[in-house]
């Protein structure tokens, strides 16, 4: 079986990463008033992980 090559892998939480593609897409859909759910749904993501990524501005 063939080993995963972790090293070409995107992070979500990564403190050494350029932000996720994703957390600009869901800064301005939250600054809209659109709610941490839909937009976690929308992204296929937990709102955990939204709200994490969003700090205080959620």
């Amino acid at each position: 079986m063939a080993q995963a090559d972790w090293s070409t892998t995107s992070r979500v939480h990564s403190s050494r990463s350029a932000p996720a593609p994703w957390l600009a897409v869901a800064r301005a859909r939250h600054a809209k008033g659109e709610s941490v759910s839909a937009i976690a749904k929308a992204l296929g993501i937990s709102r955990a992980t939204l709200y994490r990524h969003l700090g205080g501005s959620a």
